[in-house]
């Protein structure tokens, strides 16, 4: 079983990302899944609607939540060309930058990816 990595379907910024992240995940260790079909099936863990689509949500193998910067990170570490940026993560007092740099990007991700949501399904 491998860690659940949770996107919306409908954002084509959410879309862009995990199709980058998997290109760097060779061995498969991250199963990417909808919100929208993970609030449809029946799981152990339920989120709140609105904190799903603020930020990203990973479920471990052991069935543990990281939000924000701690699940990028464990992402990172499980994609070897990013594993080195993962192993950062984890040094002693990387949340105290990370966090902080995590909502920095996630406010201004249209800039940073170079994708304009013409929807309006990619708000936070």
């Amino acid at each position: 079983m491998s860690d659940i990595a949770l996107y919306d379907a409908d954002c084509i910024l959410c879309r862009k990302t995990k199709q980058a992240v998997s290109t760097f995940d060779w061995l498969r260790s991250i199963n990417w899944v909808s919100l929208q079909e993970y609030e449809e099936q029946d799981h152990s863990i339920q989120f709140n609607r609105k904190q799903l689509r603020e930020e990203m949500h990973l479920v471990t193998k052991k069935g543990k939540v990281l939000k924000g910067f701690y699940a990028v990170r464990r992402i990172m570490i499980k994609c070897p060309l990013l594993s080195l940026f993962g192993v950062l993560g984890y040094i002693p007092f990387a949340p105290l930058i990370g966090v902080p740099l995590y909502r920095f990007i996630a406010a201004r991700r249209y800039l940073f990816l170079g994708i304009e949501c013409k929807d309006g399904k990619c708000s936070l």
